[in-house]
């Protein structure tokens, strides 16, 4: 953990990286390019510049995430306030190496050279840590400074976007000219406080409940004799298993409906009717998509809750919802005629959940797709209803073979499914 040097260290460890790793630009010798830790100023002599890049800490703020953390795996665990002082440093990054020509015109290039440079070190070396060695003599020495060693947060550099009002500002402030820089931030520098951390006090009464219950646990949802499917119609039976369902009131849940109770004969499994009519205000369920959750109901511990009539604890009831899974509830088809017909024969359907208002239905006759609407003035087809739909046979060849006729709803295809010949 730093200490107050962790601010002077990170600076150090920024200077020392771009010492180590900064390219020289065309006619400049890397032994003369000046890496400094100060307030920016220009040293223009003779109409010559010397090479050089600054680096300005101009703001440092609190970092808001890590405010009330304590570094992990240091101090007692029961031990509290006093967290250390997480900061975000702010740099400027200036380069320097303005040379005149002729007429005493400034010429900037090298210290652009110079920056694009000091940037490039920066991107390639976004973190630093103790494993980061110097290369440039003296070699295989430790970038990060000594006071940074051991912090839980390693130093992050990233650029910082600012606008130019935000950067001009800042050199208003110096009353200095205005040069192109770019600024940086760097993250995260640690000051422990000096401050004692104090201890939560003893328990002096203790009071423990074990409770052991088992929550509902569903591996898969399906339809009865058919494993593999997860679509049901009204009153067909779905069966869902898992583990946890025996319990003294066992509930099932299907997408927006009431919880309702179910026998349960085995702790892994159970069925379910899925329902047609429900009394109002509910909704009946459609097609599409619906959670299954299996809800146990049990006698949990005495509490001070309530009381019979001799003054004894009631138990209360402990209510475990299983995770959540999902079923789709699909159209029916029970008929349809005629059973052949020629193109423009007008096909009636008949079944449960085959249209409601705001559902797409789509008729689908071999490989043709019609799309179930109400009429218009001239259509031949009268207006679906739950139970029946019309729709105008079109598309389709004159074959021997029946084409296969489903119906799906809301996206969810009938499990059943009738045929019809185009003669």
């Amino acid at each position: 953990m730093s200490d107050f040097r962790g601010i002077g260290g990170a600076s150090l460890t920024l200077q020392r990286l771009l010492r180590d790793r900064i390219q020289a630009p065309t006619g400049v010798l890397l032994n003369n390019i000046q890496v400094t830790v100060s307030s920016p100023k220009s040293e223009l002599e003779a109409g010559v510049e010397g090479p050089r890049v600054n680096l300005f800490l101009y703001r440092v703020t609190e970092n808001g995430s890590l405010k009330n953390q304590q570094i992990p795996g240091q101090g007692h665990p029961a031990e509290y306030g006093h967290p250390p002082l997480s900061l975000n440093l702010h740099y400027l990054l200036t380069a320097y190496g303005t040379t005149t020509q002729n007429n005493e015109i400034p010429n900037e290039r090298r210290a652009q050279d110079l920056l694009g440079s000091a940037m490039r070190v920066l991107h390639d070396f976004p973190i630093v840590t103790d494993q980061l060695l110097s290369v440039r003599a003296p070699a295989g020495l430790p970038i990060l400074d000594d006071s940074l060693f051991d912090d839980f947060e390693s130093v992050k550099i990233t650029l910082e976007p600012t606008s130019l009002e935000e950067t001009s500002k800042i050199w208003t402030a110096l009353t200095l000219p205005y040069r192109l820089s770019a600024t940086y931030l760097v993250t995260v520098v640690q000051i422990e406080s000096r401050l004692r951390r104090r201890l939560a006090q003893p328990v002096r009464t203790r009071r423990l409940h074990v409770a052991t219950m088992q929550r509902p646990q569903i591996s898969s949802v399906y339809r009865n004799l058919a494993p593999s499917d997860i679509r049901a119609g009204v009153l067909q039976q779905l069966v869902v298993e898992g583990e946890g369902f025996f319990s003294a009131n066992t509930l099932v849940k299907l997408g927006e409906l009431q919880p309702f109770p179910v026998v349960v004969t085995r702790d892994d499994q159970l069925a379910v009717t899925v329902p047609d009519a429900v009394a109002p205000p509910q909704e009946p369920l459609q097609p599409g998509s619906h959670v299954v959750q299996v809800i146990t109901e049990r006698a949990g511990e005495m509490v001070s809750g309530g009381l019979n009539d001799k003054g004894d604890l009631l138990p209360t009831t402990r209510r475990e919802i299983s995770n959540p899974s999902v079923f789709l509830l699909a159209p029916q088809l029970t008929g349809s005629n005629p059973p052949s017909g020629t193109p423009g024969t007008v096909l009636n359907l008949a079944g449960t959940r085959l249209w409601r208002s705001g559902l797409k239905t789509t008729v689908m006759v071999g490989e043709a797709s019609i799309d179930v609407r109400m009429p218009q003035p001239g259509d031949v087809f009268a207006a679906p209803t739950p139970t029946s739909i019309e729709v105008v046979i079109s598309g389709l060849p004159p074959d021997p073979t029946p084409y296969p006729v489903r119906v799906a709803v809301n996206g969810v295809t009938s499990i059943d499914e009738r045929t019809f010949q185009v003669t």
